[in-house]
């Protein structure tokens, strides 16, 4: 992800225009070559992220337009895996080397008015003591520390790959600041609305989605939560490169708070003839964590409520819903929809939309605001931590479904 200071972006009035890169132009791909290079020559010769750091810094210094250079190499640092390696662990090696130092000098001095305690001497016992050489014990002194720490592996994309996600990553880096973000969809593939909405629900997500001729997906963005603001923000932002899987056409339009001291409202625009390409696969029905412990403990239950994927639901204003669960018996049907982040406001809108046999599981550690309910809402949910009760969803299937 892009830290602020290598976000790229034009204010235009009102409109926040992101200064995307052209991914053909020969001198970015000649750029994104020798980075991806640094890289690769890194992994294989098991660079530090400080030398890798150095070798940007170097690159980017002849660079009339540093800022991608750096923004480029950032995202390459994200992609990188960074181990401590060490013959001990650093913070006890340090202990050691003090602990040496001071034992050492007393005898130093009593040795002679020319004695003293070298670093040199100090190395050398203790790598008698860890059975290696003093050159290891030195690396490995600090080598917990981020620009010490070993590149061990890293998936490097192709140059062209390398441009084509660094104009996404500007979008994404906006969206951090997003109050809400609206997705509407106008050539309408239902296996891929299907998918985003999985995604959508993967990343626990808050959303509304509304079809008439189009489909229009509003989704809450961070800058509307009171906690967790950085962490949905993050959530948000991984969203975004599923909406350009959509073979259709679509328009993205968001509310950003721009600005370090004064949040101004602007608005940031993007549509499927930008070109901007996903780095994403189509992944298909991502399924996430909560839904398959859910299901594995409800088939052991053995309960006479059959189970399948959700089905689409109308909810009246030309709004629908997919919930991630649908149960059916004997010509009765219930649906289970499962709540990612929530605040409050959000969760009793949703509550007022749905029909009385969807149940809403909320996860407590998500709440991006008090999490003190009215009796009235307690009872239309089931709270859960890490794994949703599935026979308190039984008890109330038994009670909702028609």
């Amino acid at each position: 992800m892009l830290t602020g200071e290598l976000v790229r972006v034009r204010v235009d009035k009102k409109a926040l225009l992101p200064r995307y890169i052209d991914p053909s132009s020969a001198r970015l791909l000649e750029r994104a070559g020798q980075l991806t290079e640094i890289f690769q020559q890194g992994l294989d010769a098991g660079a530090t992220r400080g030398q890798l750091s150095t070798q940007v810094r170097e690159l980017s210094g002849t660079d009339t337009d540093h800022w991608v250079t750096r923004g480029l190499a950032k995202l390459l640092l994200d992609k990188g895996e960074f181990e401590t390696i060490a013959p001990i662990d650093p913070v006890e090696l340090r202990k050691m080397v003090f602990t040496h130092a001071v034992t050492r000098a007393p005898l130093a001095r009593e040795a002679g008015p020319t004695g003293r305690t070298t670093a040199t001497d100090v190395m050398a016992d203790i790598a008698g003591e860890l059975n290696c050489t003093p050159e290891q014990v030195a690396s490995a002194l600090y080598a917990d520390l981020k620009d010490h720490q070993i590149l061990t592996a890293a998936k490097i994309p192709t140059p062209e790959a390398l441009l084509h996600r660094y104009n996404v990553a500007l979008v994404q880096a906006l969206l951090l600041k997003a109050s809400w973000l609206e997705v509407e969809i106008t050539q309408i593939d239902p296996k891929y609305v299907r998918q985003l909405m999985r995604t959508l629900k993967f990343h626990q997500l808050m959303y509304r989605m509304e079809t008439e001729d189009s489909v229009r997906l509003r989704v809450d963005g961070p800058q509307s939560l009171l906690k967790l603001s950085s962490r949905y923000g993050m959530q948000l932002a991984n969203f975004f490169p599923a909406v350009l899987l959509q073979p259709g056409a679509w328009t993205l339009t968001a509310e950003v708070l721009w600005g370090r001291k004064r949040k101004l409202k602007k608005t940031l625009s993007v549509t499927s003839d930008q070109g901007l390409v996903s780095h994403y696969r189509d992944q298909g029905t991502w399924t996430s964590r909560t839904e398959t412990w859910f299901q594995e403990r409800f088939e052991k239950l053995d309960s006479p409520w059959g189970l399948r994927p959700g089905e689409p639901i109308d909810v009246g204003g030309q709004r629908m819903m997919v919930p991630d669960f649908t149960f059916e018996q004997n010509g009765r049907k219930g649906h289970l929809e499962i709540v990612g982040f929530w605040r409050k406001g959000y969760l009793e809108k949703r509550l007022k939309a749905l029909p009385d046999n969807v149940i809403l599981a909320v996860s407590t550690k998500l709440a991006g605001d008090g999490t003190k309910l009215s009796a009235k809402v307690e009872n239309q949910i089931i709270r859960f931590s890490e794994v949703i009760p599935p026979k308190k969803v039984v008890d109330r299937l038994e009670q909702v479904a028609r």
